[in-house]
């Protein structure tokens, strides 16, 4: 995901690292309405302590019987949705693959 008027340069930079992960977010075993709550106080409390990259877990999905995860695909909703977002895109396999995303944010 890729926020309007910005250069997919950034899309690419995030995928290679050029911004690490300053803090996580797991949200394994919540329900839809905690997940989302848990995820908007995340944002806003990374965005109050200066992060401009944080990694948000939401999981695979592996009990979904054949479909993409719940968590996942809200998650990724939210987070498109979010004024704050610049860009996400799935994280690096040591740092949760396809079970989560790393979020770039706007800068204060």
């Amino acid at each position: 995901y890729l926020s309007n008027g910005l250069s997919r340069m950034t899309l690419r930079k995030l995928r290679r690292g050029e911004w690490p992960p300053q803090d996580s977010l797991d949200l394994h075993g919540l329900n839809s309405d905690a997940a989302r709550k848990l995820l908007v106080e995340f944002l806003h409390n990374a965005r109050q302590n200066g992060f401009r990259c944080v990694n948000v877990i939401h999981g695979k999905g592996w009990r979904s019987e054949g479909r993409e995860g719940i968590l996942k695909t809200l998650t990724r909703h939210w987070l498109s949705q979010h004024t704050q977002v610049l860009a996400f895109c799935e994280a690096p396999q040591n740092a949760g693959g396809g079970g989560a995303v790393l979020v770039l944010l706007k800068i204060l």
